[in-house]
């Protein structure tokens, strides 16, 4: 017989454990054992979990599917691509891009929205180009001056074509003196003007009789020119530049940091580029390859740009009427694709390895066929040898390494903006070649203001950085 106060605290023992139990059940706790099981899971399968690369295209949408369908063979991690023009970047506000393609002259704009990060050591030596490694393929000078910015090496440069005028019939002579003195450090006002007179006018004199038909194609070519059109034209007068007395003062005044737009060879340049244009108006506002390809083709007379890399065109006395010569004045506009880390990716390593997959020569070889702002490195068996124009352009380039006027390559922070209020001011005095110094002394006084609103101390240190001046 069990004694009943024995009884009574079995009893109440069940009672209590049965309320603990109900309690524990209405709040959802388990036993202590199972709870590590349940976080551990929960934290494999997040760490488990591969974010897509943010990837963003400015100027460089003609790569996106070349790039997404490369990139499926080389890793299972998904790409979320995003293109933007020009334009449309500059409204929007730094994102978190893991890695970004774009034009080298956007760099300078880019470092101070702090979209892109330097590459890293261990990506440069894996990579090579820079030539810390002697197995690797060292890039040309060009491609790595673009790709510094303040002494840093920002960006992969996955090309930087250089703009270089090539002409059919023509007596280029004059301008193959100017070039001489540019490399002799002997480049003053007479001699830039009195040069590209002669030229022009032995030109004008040989085609006397279709001026007046060249003159009315020219306007009416102005009244319908589309913004990439305004630039190229914009990227032509800057290399006219190039060839005067401006080629290392640059368009600005660095000790006072206003603009140097109203002297006197900014109005001479824009007279010269007129002239050129009037003498091949079809030329003067088509993209770099399109102008080299007429002439090529032996349509056009004078063309400024460069070849293609695809081995679709091929230049030589028997192409055309007349003998072709290119001109040894060199200058680059920063057009060429660079490709960075994204200066706020959350994914560092992965970031790197795409950079670094895409550095590879097959995919330069790829991409080159889409877009005539990738080039390729010249090889032993470079198909691209028999080609007369891209061999004679490669050596052009090979020989005036140090032709890479940086002070005139609009890369700095804002760039676009001023170049803008230049488009304005060439196409005033395409219409009115009279006003070409009053024209200029207010396009000054638009870009000194321009200057205050962005910073004059600001814009002074993208300056230095982006003319290679900066430590």
């Amino acid at each position: 017989m069990i004694d009943p106060g024995r009884r009574f605290f079995q009893q109440h023992r069940s009672i209590c454990i049965a309320i603990v139990c109900f309690g524990l059940a209405l709040i959802g706790c388990t036993p202590d054992s199972a709870q590590p099981a349940r976080n551990a899971a929960a934290s494999k399968s997040k760490s488990d979990t591969v974010y897509p690369l943010k990837v963003v295209l400015v100027e460089a949408d003609l790569l996106q599917s070349e790039i997404e369908l490369r990139w499926k063979s080389f890793s299972d991690q998904d790409l979320k691509i995003q293109t933007m023009t020009r334009q449309e970047f500059e409204t929007q506000e730094p994102s978190k891009a893991d890695l970004l393609i774009y034009p080298a002259n956007l760099m300078g704009t880019l470092v101070a929205g702090d979209w892109i990060a330097p590459v890293s050591k261990q990506a440069k030596d894996r990579i090579g180009g820079w030539g810390v490694s002697e197995e690797a393929n060292t890039w040309p000078a060009r491609w790595k001056t673009l790709s510094t910015y303040g002494g840093k090496s920002m960006a992969v440069p996955l090309g930087a074509p250089s703009w270089v005028a090539i002409t059919r019939s023509l007596d280029a002579s004059p301008l193959r003196k100017l070039h001489e003195k540019i490399i002799n450090n002997e480049i003053t006002r007479e001699n830039a003007e009195n040069l590209w007179d002669e030229f022009l006018s032995k030109a004008e004199a040989a085609h006397q009789g279709t001026i007046e038909e060249r003159e009315a194609d020219l306007k009416q070519r102005l009244d319908d020119l589309t913004p990439q059109a305004r630039r190229y034209l914009v990227y032509r007068y800057l290399w006219m530049i190039s060839s005067t007395e401006s080629r290392h003062r640059g368009l600005f005044d660095m000790y006072k940091l206003v603009s140097r737009c109203n002297q006197p060879e900014f109005a001479r340049a824009a007279i010269q580029l007129r002239r050129l244009g009037r003498l091949q108006p079809s030329t003067l506002f088509a993209s770099p390859t399109e102008a080299w390809q007429s002439v090529a083709e032996g349509s056009a007379l004078f063309g400024l740009g460069w070849p293609r890399t695809d081995n679709e065109q091929s230049l030589s006395e028997k192409t055309g009427n007349g003998r072709w010569e290119l001109l040894p004045i060199v200058w680059n506009d920063g057009s060429g694709l660079m490709a960075s880390i994204g200066g706020r990716t959350r994914q560092s390593a992965n970031a790197t390895e795409f950079l670094i997959w895409l550095a590879a020569e097959d995919q330069r070889i790829a991409f080159q066929t889409k877009s005539p702002t990738v080039e390729l490195l010249e090889i032993e068996d470079d198909r691209n040898r028999v080609r007369e124009d891209y061999r004679d352009y490669q050596t052009l380039q090979k020989s005036d390494p140090t032709g890479l006027s940086m002070e005139l390559t609009p890369r700095f922070l804002g760039s676009d903006r001023f170049l803008v209020l230049l488009e304005d001011t060439l196409i005033d005095i395409f219409r009115d070649p009279e006003s070409a110094a009053e024209r200029f002394s207010r396009c000054r006084k638009e870009w000194d203001s321009l200057v205050e609103q962005i910073g004059r101390e600001k814009l002074r240190s993208s300056l230095e950085a982006a003319s290679g001046y900066a430590p």
